[in-house]
């Protein structure tokens, strides 16, 4: 592992110095960037972690359609999409896929009770409900427990703004994308309010594929004191998408038939409601609760459709049900695999989150803060129908605690933490982080350092399914260690940022076959994951900037003494962006992404290295109208980021969109 330290944190130094007029830019400073998924709001300049923060205005005026096109852009997050708009959604971070990183919204957790992760919820997400989003690198375990291994995505929806504001607009584009929205957000003495609503419809990539969206967003928040508030969030996304039906094989030449299937569809419905209470005691007490429910619950189904096409053979001896086989390039007739019987599940959490806070001055310019939690999760699991019934219920009651310092003027940044986990079914798990970040003020550079332990529990199917669950699992277990360093130059116009992390998982969950469609779950692989994050920026004018990051990812599994490299993780990744402001009135920006090879789902087969180059416009008319346009792949290249699953090609979207305030006409 020490061999494997040192070879990371040299390549960072020899990127750092032999790149850096290729970085990216930040167009704030560190200090007047604030991460609230801390649990106590900080600035990035006061943080050991690794974060990207993306805001409403960023997304904006990129044009994004979905969060995946948003999130793909920042350090170590990557996504098989498969397919167009809405299809199926896989997304990773630092080498880990879903089950190892957290998903909040509006800081209530929304991983699935049944299966690990969120699912496809990412790509269902719609931008325009979205203030800001929070991706934390690293175990979050002290603050957040199971499930976050590798960092968390915070959401936060619309809030209330100053004044009343009237936001109207309708888009379309290729694959007969079409959406409309609409929302207001407003003051009224004491009360925010923000009200919005998005609906999307659109075609896929082939021939029956349909994706539609409806998410409408609620927060409500009112000042009883100058102490005391409270704040409820209501959200609700119902989505379903048609795919076609793929037909692959194990084995060597691999193969995969996409056919289009007029009646495939997945449906999910979620729902979350979230109120938060604050309450400042004294200037040195302040105390938070947060009482939140998530419900999500989805729908399967594939009718048969009979002879759905043709298909031409892509190897010799071709054959799909083992009976007939064909030549290369003979048609081979595909039949729907589909028999009518829906399969459901359903998530439900509940959470109750008490937080109480204790600011207390120390000696030479030195603050403490001290954060006290009791935490209450509920995650109930539920699933009929084809694929039989099961269902289980996880409770946890948590007690942790984070303690931060800043001495010498707030150079010195010292953090710890520990959380001690009982659940119903594990009894206790303790987990613990502590971390260091000093900054030179004289010439803006912060090193930081940061090792911390994490777990992750089994989920009700994997406990509880009829035919595959294994009620003796135990959690995952893990540890990561990371280190890096921030740099500002010229007054923060260049922010420069490395970072590298190794981490190591033991007893992962995995599916155990003992013969033809039998098996169970057991413990038995151990993960590993290693890379370094080279983040940077320049603003080159007032109206122009630079921003760019780079990725190198080794992620592997271990079985038996034998290492294998994760799938559809790419070794390397970067990402590209010039943006130009003209008088306020008009945003131009181009975006390229290089994503090296990957390994196919099966582990041998090997995905094409690509790049892919993306362009956004908007043009702010009068009267508050505004005119916008978003282009990806504007080369139209032919890439994969799941074996045999069709890309889209060259998209496009236009949109026009009105912003008024209502405020104007009391005037």
């Amino acid at each position: 592992m020490r061999t494997r330290l040192i070879t990371c944190l040299t390549l960072a130094g020899l990127l750092l110095i032999g790149n850096a007029s290729a970085w990216a830019l930040a167009k704030t400073k560190a200090s007047d960037v604030v991460v609230t998924a801390t649990k106590i709001e900080k600035s990035v300049e006061h943080l050991t972690d690794s974060v990207t923060v993306i805001n409403e205005k960023q997304l904006k005026e990129g044009g994004f359609t979905d969060m995946t096109e948003a999130l793909r852009f920042t350090p170590s997050v990557d996504f098989k999409q498969a397919g167009g708009p809405g299809q199926f959604n896989y997304p990773k971070l630092r080498g880990f896929g879903n089950g190892h990183f957290m998903v909040l919204i509006d800081g209530m957790k929304v991983n699935d009770a049944m299966s690990p992760g969120v699912g496809h919820m990412l790509g269902h997400i719609d931008p325009f409900i979205i203030e800001r989003v929070e991706v934390l690198r690293g175990p979050q375990s002290v603050l957040y427990g199971s499930d976050s291994t590798a960092g968390l995505f915070a959401f936060t929806t619309k809030g209330g703004l100053p004044g009343a504001n009237l936001s109207a607009g309708a888009q379309y584009g290729s694959l007969s994308w079409k959406k409309g929205y609409a929302g207001i957000r407003g003051q009224a003495d004491k009360l925010k309010y923000s009200l919005n609503f998005a609906y999307t419809d659109s075609d896929g990539v082939l021939d029956e594929e349909t994706y539609t969206n409806q998410s409408p967003q609620l927060k409500l928040s009112y000042d009883f004191t100058d102490n005391f508030s409270a704040e409820a969030s209501f959200l609700y996304i119902k989505s379903k998408f048609n795919f076609a039906q793929l037909d692959e094989a194990y084995g060597s030449p691999y193969w995969g038939l996409q056919t289009p299937d007029p009646e495939n569809y997945n449906q999910a419905e979620s729902y979350l409601g979230v109120v938060n209470f604050k309450h400042k005691i004294s200037d040195a007490l302040r105390q938070k609760l947060t009482l939140g429910w998530y419900q999500k619950e989805n729908e399967n189904k594939d009718a048969y459709n009979g002879l759905l096409g043709y298909q031409a053979a892509p190897v010799d001896n071709f054959t799909l049900d083992y009976m007939n086989y064909y030549q290369k390039g003979q048609r081979v007739p595909v039949y729907d695999s589909g028999d009518g019987k829906p399969s459901y599940n359903k998530n439900t959490n509940t959470n109750i989150d008490y937080n109480f806070i204790v600011d207390s001055q120390l000696g030479g310019n030195g603050l403490n803060t001290l954060l006290l939690g009791v935490e209450y999760l509920e995650q109930k699991g539920e699933k009929w129908g084809k694929y039989g019934e099961a269902d289980g219920t996880l409770r946890c009651f948590s007690l942790y605690a984070n303690d931060q310092v800043m001495l010498l003027d707030e150079a010195l940044v010292l953090s710890g933490g520990l959380r001690a986990d009982d659940y119903n079914e594990f009894g206790n798990q303790l987990v613990g982080k502590v971390g260091a970040a000093y900054t030179f003020k004289s010439s803006g550079t912060t090193p930081f350092i940061n090792y911390g332990t994490s777990f992750r529990a089994p989920s009700v199917a994997q406990l509880y399914d009829p035919k595959y669950g294994n009620t003796d699992l135990n959690p995952e277990k893990g540890w990561t260690v990371e280190g890096g360093l921030r740099q500002e130059i010229m007054d923060g116009k260049i922010r420069l940022e490395a970072t590298t992390w190794y981490t190591e998982l033991d007893d992962v969950v995995v599916w155990e076959s003992t013969g033809s469609m039998t098996g169970s779950y057991v413990n038995r692989d151990q993960g590993k994951s290693q890379g370094v994050e080279l983040v940077a920026g320049w603003q080159i004018l007032p109206s122009l900037y630079l921003s760019a990051n780079y990725t190198y990812t080794d992620s592997r599994s271990e079985k038996g003494g034998v290492e294998s490299r994760t799938v559809q993780i790419p070794r390397n990744k970067f990402n590209l962006n010039l943006a130009y402001d003209f008088n306020e009135k008009l945003h131009l920006s181009v975006h390229g992404m290089y994503v090296d090879q990957r390994l196919g789902w099966n582990g041998f087969t090997e995905m094409d290295s690509y790049w892919r180059w993306d362009a956004a416009v908007r043009y702010e008319l009068a009267g508050g109208l505004a005119l916008f346009g978003r282009a990806e792949n504007l080369f139209d290249k032919e890439y994969n980021e799941g074996t045999t699953y069709e890309q889209p090609g060259f998209y496009g979207v236009i949109g026009l969109e009105w912003d008024f305030d209502l405020s104007s006409l009391g005037g």
